[in-house]
């Protein structure tokens, strides 16, 4: 049995900047993270700009082997924890070594999910979520000509892009009439739609993947409503799942994610949850939610990690995530999720290539979506975060031509 003081099951940027922060504050404890990956932390957004030539493979890595040396952080990789018993403070590992812990982080992240389907086992069916899934796609790049990408969400946008640059014939197949439909409505979707089209994208929405076909190399994909399209490789894009199936029994609340308040505190005293794996009270918005995004689980990490050694903070933030799509730009702010007390307005339209879709509940914008719009962000992050009240100004906020700026005194 090996005692560590803090034990954080992830070496993620939310697990890493935790254990960062506790060694900020608390010189002497003993930390060990451990992580199923074989590398330390690297930047899992920039893979896709590392498969498009934009990085090398070094500049992914945002840590040196010399900063967990120097800062006495023990990062044990290719190790995975199948048991989390909270009533001894014990881990136990697929290897069968067990830590005893003082403190426990859960920062396990997520898995790529897999398209279990006929021909999904060929080598050029592939995803991206880690480090070896970007070298084995930027080695088949380079022998490819034409691409095809399931998956309506960010990553099948990333891989879109990915096998545009790289001159390949691309072919996008959505499940959704557009891109993030449920998400972001029909006219943003369509917007998005019509960004990839004009760079030579073929879309092909309400359409899905039913087999891969080819002897040991791919050759076709054949789509559900009878349709075959020619591929050399095809990127899957379908989302995550969260890793839970190690945390069954050990008397955590569980429901989407680990449920913590909003100092990402578990129901078991010592226990603490950040990152994709984290549901978490929003004071902001005033409801649980999970923020997955790189930006949101390093910020979770350095307050969780000054929880940790004792120094409470609530975790507050209004998320944001931007990805670049061509010469577009597209963000979500705060919560993008629609439901029955959600007012919706928009701003501009898919002419002038320029929307905004505002989200509203009791009179107070709690979430966004921005499609080249890269300057009304910080505004709409004010107006979310100092729950602004709009009341009889909802007129106004869906007119284009009026300043958002006003609505900040």
């Amino acid at each position: 049995m090996t005692k560590v003081d803090y034990l954080i099951i992830g070496g993620g940027i939310a697990g890493t900047t935790a254990a960062e922060g506790i060694r900020a504050k608390d010189p002497q404890s003993s930390i060990t993270i451990l992580t199923e990956e074989s590398e330390r932390l690297y930047s899992r957004v920039l893979l896709p700009h590392y498969l498009r030539g934009e990085n090398t493979l070094e500049s992914l890595y945002v840590r040196t082997s010399e900063v967990y040396q120097e800062k006495n952080i023990s990062l044990l990789t290719q190790v995975r924890a199948t048991k989390v018993d909270l009533s001894n403070k014990l881990v136990t590992t697929q290897s069968g070594q067990i830590f005893s812990f003082n403190k426990l982080l859960i920062a396990s992240g997520g898995k790529v999910n897999q398209l279990h389907i006929p021909g999904g086992a060929l080598p050029e069916v592939v995803y991206l979520r880690t480090l070896q899934d970007a070298k084995k796609i930027k080695e088949l790049l380079s022998k490819n000509e034409e691409g095809a990408v399931f998956g309506g969400g960010f990553i099948g946008i990333d891989l879109v892009q990915t096998f545009v640059i790289n001159k390949l014939k691309t072919t996008a197949v959505i499940r959704e009439k557009f891109f993030w439909e449920t998400v972001v409505g029909e006219n943003s979707g369509q917007l998005l739609s019509q960004i990839l089209t004009e760079h030579g994208v073929t879309v092909l929405p309400e359409t899905e993947v039913v087999e891969f076909v080819g002897s040991d190399h791919l050759e076709r994909v054949k789509l559900n409503n009878g349709q075959e399209i020619l591929a050399d490789i095809v990127g899957v894009g379908i989302g995550i799942h969260l890793d839970l199936d190690y945390l069954k029994d050990s008397g955590l609340t569980i429901k989407k994610g680990v449920v913590t308040n909003e100092f990402l505190e578990t129901s078991v005293k010592d226990v603490w949850a950040a990152g994709d794996v984290a549901e978490f009270y929003d004071p902001i918005i005033g409801a649980y939610h999970s923020l997955g995004n790189w930006a949101n689980s390093s910020a979770q990490g350095r307050i969780v990690g000054a929880n940790m050694a004792g120094d409470r903070q609530p975790f507050e933030t209004t998320s944001m995530y931007s990805i670049n799509i061509f010469e577009s730009n597209f963000s979500f702010l705060g919560d993008p999720v629609v439901d029955e007390n959600t007012e919706v307005l928009e701003r501009g339209g898919v002419k002038e290539k320029k929307l905004a879709r505002l989200l509203l509940r009791d009179d107070t914008v709690v979430g966004a979506s921005l499609i080249n719009l890269p300057l009304d962000r910080n505004i709409i992050t004010q107006l979310i975060k100092n729950r602004t009240k709009i009341e009889a100004r909802r007129d106004k906020l869906a007119d284009f031509t009026f300043d958002l700026r006003e609505l900040l005194s």
